[in-house]
């Protein structure tokens, strides 16, 4: 599901869904769903290969097109070596640095990227929308409640207290699912990378 759908969705769960009285803003919302975009693009990240021409007696690749990156896993420089040649390499600051200086030919740069949700397109699977719909409307459970606390407020204390208890449940159901989706990437990950082509 799109952006769009997903704060529909989440709005849906939360029984927020009257437009002329929202109980949370859009604003708030869209931080919830970003949140949660981030948490799950650093336990289940979009595997990435890249090939980046090196500069001759330079060790830095530039890397400043590859945009959203969670992780650098490793560096093939020189390409095509039998078994493959891995470079030691340092990330810092947005900045990639190999062991090696470069020779004008490609490394090749295996990376992992965070995952986007927008108005038109998402690249969170299908299968992990409702996951990221659990941990925001948790989120947004645990402010209310938080919010409440020494306001004015319908259903009083308790309804503070349901605020919380919800969110509390969604967030532990949500945190599991991560794990076992972080397991899951991690060893994709492994294999993919341990594999010679």
């Amino acid at each position: 599901m799109n952006l769009t759908e997903m704060r529909a969705r989440v709005r849906e769960d939360l029984q927020d869904t009257d437009s002329e009285n929202y109980r949370w803003t859009s604003d708030e919302v869209d931080g919830a769903i970003d949140r949660v975009v981030i948490e799950y693009s650093l336990h289940a990240p979009i595997q990435q290969q890249t090939d980046i021409a090196t500069t001759e007696g330079d060790p830095e690749v530039d890397i400043s097109t590859l945009t959203g990156i969670v992780k650098v896993e490793s560096v093939e420089f020189p390409i095509g070596k039998s078994p493959r040649y891995m470079q030691h390499i340092e990330y810092w600051a947005g900045k990639l640095y190999m062991q090696d200086e470069g020779d004008g030919s490609n490394a090749r740069v295996r990376w992992l990227k965070k995952h986007t949700i927008t108005t038109s397109s998402t690249t969170i699977p299908a299968e992990h929308e409702e996951i990221l719909v659990l941990g925001a409307t948790g989120y947004l459970a645990m402010s209310a409640s938080a919010n409440t606390v020494d306001r004015a407020f319908i259903a009083g204390r308790y309804g503070t207290q349901s605020y919380k208890d919800w969110g509390i449940d969604r967030l532990k159901r949500y945190d599991f699912q991560l794990q076992e989706i972080s397991h899951m990437s991690k060893l994709r990950t492994r294999n993919l990378y341990n594999v010679d082509d």
